[in-house]
């Protein structure tokens, strides 16, 4: 199977080097099994991102193939729900799927976030379970779910308030820090957007192409009882991380 892992960033430096082992943990499983290749997309970022994205994607590619791409678009940093940030987005992740190896080579499409904490062996069941597009579940520092969001169980939702999954569940749209999705769907032109196809309205960006799968018959789509998790970023949580952590829970 050809895999192309993708990971879009934007001002995470902090956040790199914890991602950089996880993925290289992750390619020592699936090198000599899967044929395997990553795809680096980054913009604007002032933080040190573009630097040490280069310095961990030389290497990877000791590895594997892989492509790093650092630009200056000159677009805003922006946060929440704002349409301009979720087309940013969308433009991104549909850069790192282009910017790789012909799209017609790829099995399957695997998009990791910078900013989650996850086992590579559970990463790896995620990767090779069937289905169109699958993930595990998000929690913040706190053990609340985090990707609400970009997380519905019915086309009627926008917003996912059904507790964590404790077992593969069936949902409308997911993403959750680790997303795999069948490459057939890029193949035929699925892409990435900020507008909703069947309500065009502005939206997640991540729901978004679950609603272009739907569109395509790609409608596989689960959630996994495997917890991603995001480091701690309130003064809260952190005090209950450390707590966590004094008791072995984490």
């Amino acid at each position: 199977m050809k895999l192309l892992l993708c990971t879009i960033s934007r001002n995470n430096a902090k956040r790199l080097k914890t991602w950089y082992k996880q993925l290289n943990a992750l390619l020592d499983l699936l090198i000599g099994v899967h044929d395997v290749e990553v795809s680096i997309y980054e913009n604007d970022s002032t933080d040190g991102t573009k630097k040490r994205l280069e310095k961990y994607a030389k290497l990877l590619s000791m590895k594997c193939k892989t492509t790093c791409t650092t630009t200056d678009l000159g677009t805003q940093h922006l946060v929440g729900k704002e349409g301009a940030r979720v087309k940013n987005i969308a433009k991104a992740r549909n850069a790192a799927i282009e910017q790789a190896s012909q799209i017609h080579e790829f099995d399957k499409i695997v998009f990791i976030e910078t900013d989650v904490l996850y086992n590579p062996q559970d990463a790896v069941e995620i990767i090779l379970h069937q289905g169109d597009i699958i993930s595990g579940y998000t929690t913040n520092a706190l053990g609340q779910f985090y990707d609400a969001w970009a997380t519905r169980k019915t086309s009627d939702e926008t917003w996912w308030e059904h507790g964590i999954p404790t077992e593969k569940t069936q949902v409308w749209s997911t993403f959750n820090g680790v997303c795999t999705y069948t490459a057939k769907a890029f193949q035929e032109g699925a892409r990435f957007d900020g507008v909703n196809p069947r309500t065009e309205m502005t939206d997640c960006d991540t729901t978004v192409i679950c609603e272009v799968f739907r569109t395509m018959g790609y409608d596989n789509i689960a959630m996994l009882p495997i917890n991603i998790r995001h480091p701690p970023t309130s003064l809260r949580e952190r005090l209950f991380y450390v707590k966590q952590r004094l008791f072995g829970r984490v």
